[in-house]
C-alpha cells in the first residue's frame, strides 16, 4: 500500500482559513445583548418573540436538517408545550420553572407519537400525517372548553417568578436567551457526535447507516424526541412571554413558518435556524410601511434564494471558511495499533440456504463454512445468487429456510443492525458513502456501537463522551491510513474517485472492529494498480484475523488472496474446495469459466 508521508498528512492537515470561534462568539453574544441597550419593552418583546421562534426552529433543523424528518405540525407541539405550562401556572399555580418541563414532557410524548408512521412513510407522506396532527391538535385546543377554555384561550398567565417576585421583561429576554444559547450547544454537541452521523446517514443513505449498526426507527425516535423537547420550553416561553393563548396562535400556518425559516437559512446548518428567524421574523417588521407589498416581497426574497442560495442563506459558498475544522492526523507514534483493535475471528456456516423471489430460485440449497481468520471466496456467473448470499448473512435478506451462524450465534431472525453490531461489517458492490459528509466521519460512522457514552453525556460534553470523540477520531485515521487514504480525511467522499471510495467503504466497515468482513465485488471498476493494492490490504485484513468473506469477478484477484472458494450457479453450490481444486474442477470450467471465458475475470 503506498501510505502517505508525515509531511503530506501535516500539509493536507492544515486547517481552512476561517473565523476564529472566539470571533463568532462575541459576534453572537453582542447580537444577544442589543436589544438590552434600548429603553421600553417593545424591543425586548419582539426580541423575545424572536428568540422564541429561534428556539423551535433549531429543535426543528435537528429533526428535518439533520434527521431528514419533515414536520409540519412542530407548531401542534409548542401549542401543546404552552398550554401545558399555562395550566399549570394559571389553574394548579406552579412556578413556571416546574411547569416549563412538563411543557416539554408532554411535547415529547406528543412528539414521539407523532414520530410512530415515519418508521413506515416515505418523507412527504409523512410531512402530510404531521400536518393532520396539527390540526387534530388544533381542534382539540377548541373542542376540550372544560380544560382548555376553548377560543378564549388561557389570559392571566403569570411571568416567571424568580426568587420569590416576577421578572422584569428584560429578565425574561435574558432567561429566553440562554436557553436559546444551550440548545444551541447541545445541539451542536448533538451533530458533531455519534447521534449526528447516524442521522445524517439514516437520511442520505439508510443501507449504511444500517451496516454500521445503527438503528433507523431507534435513530429517528431519538430525533423526534431532542426536536419535540426544545418545541415545548419554546412554547412555555411563548405562554410566558404573551400571558395570553388561544387555539388559533397554533394554526398550520404556524407550523409552516418554522419550516420556511430552516429552509431559508439553510438546512442542516447550525446556523442555519438562526439566520432563517431572524429573516423572516424582522423583515416584517421592517417592512411595515409597505404593507400591502409584503406578500410580493416575501415571493421575490424567495425566487432568489431558489436561485443563487438553493441550499439556504447559510449554505452558500461564502461561508465554508466557517466549516469545521478536523483535528490533524495523529503522528505515526500515536496511531492505536490496528492489529489490537479487531475483534476475535470467528466462523461463519451456512447450511441449506433458500431464497426464492417469486419463481425465482435465487439460493436452493446453498452451504457453506468460511474458516475463522481465513479469506473465503464466493464466485459464480452474474444471478447465481452471490450477493444474495451477502444479504441473507447481513440480515438485509430473509432466507425462506436454513440457518446462518456466526460462532455460535444464529443469524437467521435478527435485524441486520443487530448483526453489524454483532461484529458483521460489509460493503456493497456499489459504494455506500454518504458523499457529503467527510472521508474521515464516514469512517467515523462505522465505529457508531463501540461509542458508549449515551445522549446526555454527549449533549453535555462530559468526560465519557469527548474520550469517546478522541479515540474514534485516532482510529478511523489509522484505518485510513491503513488502507492508504489518510491524507484525504478532510475531503468530502463524494469527490474521491471510484476506486478510493470502495477503500474508504473497507475502513468504514473496519471500524466496527468486525468479526467477519462482507466484501461485494469489491475490486469492480478498479485499474490493475488499484487491483494489486487491493489484493495485498485484504490480506493484511486477514493477517490482523478478521474473517473475510469475499464476493468477486477478477479469478485472478481470488487465486491469489483466497483460501477456499465455493462456486455458485442458480442458486446452487456447484464446487467447493481450494482456488487449485476449483478452478481446474470440470464442472466449473464447463459451467462458468468456459463460458465466461478464462483471461482471468467473469
Amino acid at each position: 500500500m503506498n501510505v502517505p508521508t508525515s509531511q503530506t498528512l501535516a500539509a493536507s492537515a492544515a486547517p481552512p482559513r476561517r473565523l476564529p470561534r472566539a470571533a463568532m462568539a462575541i459576534a453572537a453574544l453582542a447580537l444577544l445583548a442589543l436589544p438590552l441597550a434600548f429603553r421600553g419593552d417593545f424591543v425586548l418583546f419582539l426580541a423575545t418573540q424572536a428568540l422564541v421562534m429561534m428556539l423551535v426552529a433549531i429543535g426543528l433543523n435537528f429533526l428535518t436538517g439533520y434527521a431528514g424528518q419533515v414536520s409540519i405540525g412542530h407548531g401542534a407541539l409548542v401549542g401543546l408545550g404552552a398550554y401545558t405550562t399555562a395550566l399549570l401556572m394559571v389553574d394548579a399555580k406552579w412556578s413556571f420553572w416546574l411547569a416549563a418541563p412538563a411543557g416539554m414532557l408532554v411535547a415529547t410524548g406528543a412528539g414521539l407519537v407523532m414520530a410512530l408512521p415515519a418508521l413506515r412513510l416515505s418523507t412527504w407522506y409523512f410531512a402530510l400525517v404531521t400536518l393532520t396532527f396539527a390540526q387534530v391538535v388544533t381542534d382539540l385546543l377548541v373542542e376540550w372548553r372544560g380544560l382548555t377554555r376553548g377560543f378564549s384561550g388561557i389570559v392571566g398567565i403569570p411571568a416567571p417568578a424568580l426568587f420569590g417576585r416576577p421578572m422584569t421583561p428584560r429578565e425574561v429576554y435574558i432567561a429566553a436567551a440562554i436557553c436559546v444559547v444551550l440548545a444551541f450547544w447541545l445541539v451542536r454537541n448533538l451533530v458533531h457526535s455519534r447521534f449526528g452521523r447516524g442521522m445524517v446517514a439514516a437520511r442520505d443513505n439508510p443501507l449504511a447507516a444500517t451496516a454500521s449498526g445503527v438503528s433507523l426507527w431507534r435513530i429517528k425516535l431519538f430525533a423526534f424526541a431532542v426536536s419535540a423537547a426544545i418545541a415545548g420550553l419554546g412554547g412555555a416561553f411563548f405562554a410566558v412571554q404573551k400571558t395570553v393563548i388561544t387555539p388559533e396562535d397554533f394554526s398550520a400556518d404556524f407550523s409552516i413558518f418554522f419550516l420556511l425559516c430552516i429552509v431559508v437559512g439553510g438546512l442542516g446548518k447550525l446556523w442555519g435556524p438562526v439566520v432563517g428567524t431572524l429573516v423572516f421574523f424582522l423583515l416584517p417588521e421592517l417592512l411595515g410601511p409597505l404593507q400591502s407589498w409584503r406578500l410580493a416581497i416575501y415571493g421575490v426574497v424567495l425566487l432568489v434564494l431558489m436561485v443563487f442560495a438553493p441550499q439556504g442563506l447559510m449554505g452558500m459558498p461564502v461561508w465554508r471558511r466557517w466549516q469545521r475544522t478536523l483535528p490533524p492526523p495523529p503522528a505515526d507514534g500515536e496511531l492505536p495499533a490496528v492489529h489490537t483493535r479487531v475483534a476475535a475471528a470467528l466462523p461463519l456456516v451456512l447450511q441449506g440456504l433458500d431464497k426464492h423471489f417469486g419463481g425465482v430460485k435465487a439460493l436452493e440449497g446453498c452451504a457453506l463454512t468460511a474458516a475463522a481468520g481465513r479469506t473465503h471466496a464466493l464466485v459464480g456467473p452474474n444471478g447465481s445468487g452471490k450477493t444474495t448470499t451477502l444479504n441473507v448473512v447481513s440480515g438485509f435478506i430473509r432466507a425462506d429456510a436454513g440457518q446462518v451462524r456466526l460462532g455460535d450465534t444464529d443469524l437467521g431472525a435478527l435485524a441486520p443492525h443487530r448483526i453489524a453490531q454483532l461484529g458483521v461489517g460489509r460493503t456493497f458492490q456499489t459504494p455506500k458513502l454518504l458523499g457529503e459528509m467527510s472521508v474521515l466521519d464516514n469512517v467515523r460512522l462505522g465505529g457508531f456501537v463501540r461509542e458508549r457514552a449515551h445522549a446526555v453525556e454527549v449533549a453535555l460534553a462530559l468526560p465519557r463522551a469527548r474520550r469517546d470523540h478522541d479515540e474514534s477520531t485516532a482510529e478511523a485515521m489509522a484505518l485510513l491510513r491503513f488502507v492508504g487514504l489518510a491524507g484525504r480525511a478532510r475531503e468530502l467522499a463524494g469527490d474521491l474517485p471510484h476506486g478510493q471510495q470502495r477503500l474508504v467503504e473497507i475502513a468504514r466497515a473496519l471500524a466496527g472492529r468486525p468479526a467477519l468482513l462482507l466484501l461485494d465485488e469489491p475490486a469492480a471498476g478498479l485499474s490493475m494498480d488499484e487491483l494489486d493494492r487491493l489484493g495485498a490490504l485484504i490480506q493484511s485484513i486477514t493477517a490482523l484475523g478478521t474473517t473475510v468473506l469475499i464476493v468477486e469477478h477478477h479469478l485472478e484477484l481470488i487465486a491469489r488472496i483466497s483460501d477456499q472458494v465455493t462456486v455458485l450457479d442458480r442458486g446452487k453450490v456447484l464446487a467447493a474446495g481450494t482456488p487449485e481444486e476449483v478452478f481446474r474442477h470440470p464442472e466449473v470450467e464447463r459451467a462458468y469459466m468456459g463460458r465466461e471465458g478464462t483471461g482471468g475475470s467473469a
